[in-house]
């Protein structure tokens, strides 16, 4: 079921959000991603639809166009100036940014309506890993935290759920958590990995005061003082990493993206 009109609409861009800077792209950002075109696209393809399904399917539909056209612009710049990868990877992670910021904002007021959510009623989106560095290849994994106050409730799961779906019809290849704070710093004191992910957080859409209360406890109860255990962990996984591939430092995996 669908809000009343008036609610259709969606809202300005955050001006919390983590937006990588147009001086580290490889174009300028609306010929990457006009994030105002492909909403005004969305709310006419939903037009009066009702049944969560269609709409799922009129997202996907608008949402694939503007990703290949995004793309197919790095492509073109990329090889016009092939010297220019850091600008190229980087535009890659900003057309995500668009891609799982727009997805965010469409389920929330089309397919899970939530006029008065309680304090227990918030997400925030977050980019963890090589994008959260804002770092990727054009067929990088989409890595996601879904960030909670609390235990997540049912409109969380559903909405987070819906999130998924468009995203995998988009043939994305998402990997995703959906952890409280305290989970983020539990986990992480115990997981090498989830910390290294941890570390390279940035957010994308949705509820930014608890995004940046994230920050704040990660650096203050997890990173801080840390670093030269987290180093020798590092370098000791590094370690196991060449033993595995035949004790040669300079035998990487073969997984070229």
């Amino acid at each position: 079921m669908t809000p009343p009109q008036e609610a259709l609409a969606f809202p300005a861009s955050d001006p919390a959000k983590d937006s990588i800077p147009a001086d580290r792209l490889i174009l300028p950002p609306n010929d990457l991603f006009d994030a105002e075109e492909v909403e005004a696209k969305l709310e006419a393809a939903a037009g009066s639809l009702t049944d969560n399904q269609k709409l799922r399917k009129a997202a996907v539909d608008v949402l694939r166009d503007a990703n290949a056209k995004g793309r197919a612009a790095i492509a073109k710049a990329f090889a016009e100036r092939p010297m220019a990868a850091r600008e190229a990877v980087s535009s890659y992670a900003f057309i995500t940014d668009g891609v799982v910021s727009t997805v965010f904002r469409f389920a929330s007021r089309y397919l899970h309506p939530n006029p008065s959510p309680t304090s227990g009623e918030r997400i925030a989106v977050m980019a963890v890993g090589g994008y959260g560095r804002a770092e990727m290849a054009p067929f990088s994994d989409v890595d996601l935290l879904f960030l909670t106050p609390y235990k997540i409730t049912a409109w969380a799961e559903s909405l987070i759920e819906s999130m998924l779906y468009i995203l995998w019809d988009l043939h994305l290849k998402v990997g995703h958590s959906t952890r409280t704070i305290k989970d983020c710093l539990r986990l992480g004191r115990d997981d090498y990995t989830i910390r290294t992910a941890l570390l390279e957080n940035r957010f994308v859409d949705g509820d930014a005061g608890l995004a940046k209360e994230l920050g704040r406890r990660l650096w203050r109860e997890l990173f801080k003082n840390t670093g030269p255990d987290f180093v020798d962990a590092k370098l000791e996984e590094r370690a196991e990493r060449h033993r595995k591939q035949g004790g040669q430092r300079y035998m990487v995996e073969p997984n070229v993206k």
